[in-house]
């Protein structure tokens, strides 16, 4: 039994930062997020397709980090290519250069999980249809609606066409997306507008992200707002929005309120961005980062949390995540 399995694919991320290029590294929603899980102490899983050349390359950190990985044959691996303006790390551009084959219900692994994170980097990456082979097991979806608003064209990165995929938001307990890309999946002029039209689909929880402004999160009640909590130098907004709702998840399966889940997964953010690669920070550093926005309450958690597992809360009876405290 795992905590939590991701599902998508594993990219060969090129970065070009200020006008820098870096060499490839790992990347997509399925490593970063990954990363996070089984840094805060998660059983954690990977379904993913990376081609046997790059295996060693992109999935060596996760299995060193004990990861178990169920990585499906493909010819290809996907290829991004990413440009940072130096002056502003919310913005950026994508070129594809190769893709995997996509990923399907007959790859999934026979293994149980608490929660499945879907990753769609594309809008054909995933068949959909495995977000209700995870649903009908009994256990939560987390999905990034990233992917869904994304198609590829000649190698340039467009937006899809809205609401692609919504029949099966029903399925889904949790649905992240920043800003524009929420407006982009359905169609709406606000992110209130959008946000209830997701929920009415079914989605119990909505995350928005808005960069540098903080997030805010949609479910019983009125929205919530949730501060950035500023970084101590930018240096690659690659896999902050993976690293986000990963954050959200490890908290949200404790029971922790909303609130809370979402302002531990701004300040696991936060530490991203201050470097190269993956989360690689702790519990404890988390809750350090925050103390400068919320004091006491902040203060407390860090004093709890050693780096040590988290502990997670089994659903009560006829839910898929713990009610939220």
């Amino acid at each position: 039994m795992f905590d939590v399995c991701v599902i998508g694919h594993v990219v060969r991320d090129i970065n070009t930062i200020g006008g820098a290029e870096y060499d490839p590294r790992p990347g997509g929603a399925a490593y970063y997020s990954t990363m996070v899980y089984t840094r805060l102490g998660l059983r954690t899983a990977v379904l993913t397709k990376v081609s046997g050349n790059d295996e060693p390359q992109l999935l060596g950190e996760p299995r060193a980090a004990g990861v178990k990985v169920f990585n499906r044959p493909t010819e290809r691996t996907t290829t991004f290519r990413n440009f940072y303006a130096p002056d502003n790390a919310d913005v950026r551009i994508q070129r594809v250069d190769s893709r995997a084959d996509r990923l399907t219900v007959a790859d999934m692994p026979k293994i149980r999980a608490r929660v499945w994170q879907i990753g769609p980097l594309t809008d054909q990456d995933i068949d959909p249809a495995i977000i209700v082979h995870c649903a009908r097991r009994g256990d939560a979806v987390a999905m990034d609606v990233q992917g869904l608003t994304r198609c590829i064209v000649a190698g340039e990165v467009r937006a899809s066409e809205p609401w692609r995929g919504a029949g099966y938001l029903r399925d889904v307990d949790v649905l992240k997306a920043d800003e524009d890309e929420i407006l982009i999946y359905t169609g709406c002029c606000t992110i209130c507008e959008a946000a209830a039209k997701v929920r009415r689909a079914g989605v119990g929880e909505v995350l928005i992200t808005c960069g540098s402004r903080g997030s805010i999160v949609f479910a019983d009640g009125d929205p919530l707002e949730i501060d950035a909590v500023s970084p101590r130098r930018v240096v690659d907004a690659t896999g902050c929005g993976d690293t986000y709702l990963a954050a959200y998840m490890v908290r949200r399966m404790t029971g922790a309120d909303l609130r809370e889940c979402g302002s531990f997964a701004s300040a696991a953010a936060s530490l991203n961005i201050e470097n190269l690669g993956a989360f690689r920070g702790s519990a404890r550093e988390i809750a350090e980062r925050r103390i400068g926005l919320e004091h006491a309450a902040a203060r407390q958690s860090a004093e709890s949390m050693q780096d040590q597992p988290f502990s997670t809360v089994e659903p009560p009876p006829g839910r898929r995540l713990p009610r939220d405290n």
